[in-house]
């Protein structure tokens, strides 16, 4: 018996040019659609913006406090060193010794001395 060999053909299938395939259309968006887009976007950006704005200010106030503090602690150190030439000029010592020396007074004598009773 004589049998004939098996051929394939899938081969030729496989070779086969195929049909070029579009690509699947979409459909055209609304007008309406569009303006919801834009519309969208325009509010996340105003948003964003909005964010920016606040802390902006927000950052702006800090650093408007942090330079009030450094000018109150600066006003600070000032007021003790007035303190300490306040009291250094009001001192009985000091001013003694200005009267003695160049206004040239001496103390009174025990006949200049006169008590006032009440």
């Amino acid at each position: 018996m004589v049998v004939a060999p098996k051929t394939s053909y899938r081969w030729k299938q496989q070779y086969l040019p195929r049909p070029m395939e579009q690509p699947a259309r979409r459909a055209k968006a609304s007008v309406q659609t569009k303006v919801r887009y834009i519309l969208n976007v325009i509010a996340v950006t105003l948003a964003i913006l909005l964010l920016l704005v606040r802390y902006a200010f927000i950052v702006e106030t800090q650093y408007k406090i942090e330079k009030l503090k450094a000018e109150a602690a600066k006003i600070s150190s000032e007021n003790e060193i007035l303190k300490v030439k306040v009291a250094d000029l009001k001192s009985t010592e000091r001013i003694e010794k200005i009267a003695k020396s160049i206004l040239k007074m001496q103390e009174p004598d025990q006949e200049q001395i006169i008590y006032l009773e009440r």
